[in-house]
């Protein structure tokens, strides 16, 4: 079966109508899916009927999954039991929407700030796949940001200043700067600051990316004032509407995004309206694109199937 393929975006993004992850990929479709990954930045499967296990098992596919970021809480109530996904809703354990001042709503109140994912952790994030369980009737759509296109229309001069610049990246940072500091000891000790390149090259085709957002928190090397303007110039310059996807979600898309490639941030919504997102994020391998992740899971003489 060929997949069908419509971009989203002049520059990228693009969704697939005819995948079916409950119904069993072969190797070829999952191929494919790897491809437009890696060409497109971000891809829209839409219409997908999947357990937690299933969402688990297709995106073991493409790599290692990381653990969510919430069990590093001990004291936190889990409405998820699977310590790959990560409950990006506004429900609690009882599967109603959680109070104003609940402490994990102020802490994912930061995913509307424009970001990677687990770009603070060592190993970065790689794909993030993103599945739509329930949604709000207006509002909650995520936007997407590409990255590459917005470092390509830097000048070169600028482009020559940041090529080796680096930064440091902290979820701690990220959340201080709405003024949530409510981390356990647990959570310090598991989430230390981290450096990345500001440039990076993709391991697909060789073109660089901006690689910055909320979590980096200044320029290594550079005076903080200025380093952080140089930080926020180069978001506010990658976040121009010519660079940006709006998702308007739909109950059942599972969007799958290149971190290394990509920003992203939620919108607002009415939190008094079921929300339910769940997300799985893969860790990046140095070197490896979409589809030489994907092959490099299959057994030794064998083949991976998408049947789940």
């Amino acid at each position: 079966m060929v997949l069908t393929i419509n971009r989203l975006h002049e520059s990228f993004a693009a969704e697939i109508t005819n995948a079916k992850i409950s119904e069993g990929l072969a190797d070829a479709a999952l191929e494919e899916i790897a491809n437009a990954i890696d060409q497109y930045g971000v891809v829209v499967l839409r219409d997908q009927e999947i357990s937690n296990e299933q969402q688990i098992s297709f995106a073991e596919n493409f790599g290692t999954i990381e653990p969510s970021v919430t069990r590093y809480r001990k004291d936190t109530p889990q409405r998820i039991s699977q310590t790959e996904i990560v409950d990006v809703s506004n429900l609690d354990t009882e599967n109603r929407p959680r109070p104003i001042n609940d402490r994990l709503r102020m802490l994912l109140l930061g995913n509307r700030l424009w970001h990677t994912d687990s770009s603070f952790r060592a190993v970065p994030g790689a794909l993030s796949m993103l599945l739509a369980r329930s949604v709000p009737l207006a509002g909650g759509d995520t936007q997407f940001s590409d990255t590459c296109t917005a470092y390509q229309d830097l000048s070169e001069p600028e482009k020559q200043r940041i090529e080796d610049m680096k930064a440091e990246h902290s979820l701690l940072y990220s959340r201080e700067q709405l003024g949530f500091s409510d981390f356990s000891d647990d959570e310090r000790a598991a989430l230390p600051p981290v450096q990345h390149p500001v440039v990076r090259r993709l391991p697909t085709d060789g073109r660089k990316s901006l690689y910055i957002g909320s979590h980096a928190s200044h320029l290594i090397g550079m005076p903080l004032p200025e380093g952080r303007m140089t930080l926020r110039d180069l978001l506010d310059h990658a976040t121009q509407p010519q660079y940006v996807y709006s998702h308007k979600w739909r109950v059942g898309d599972l969007v799958i995004w290149d971190n290394r490639r990509t920003l992203h941030r939620g919108k607002s919504y009415d939190e008094s309206c079921p929300r339910d997102l769940r997300r799985v994020t893969t860790s990046h391998v140095q070197g490896m694109s979409t589809l030489a992740s994907l092959k490099s899971r299959r057994p030794s003489g064998q083949e991976i199937r998408g049947t789940l």
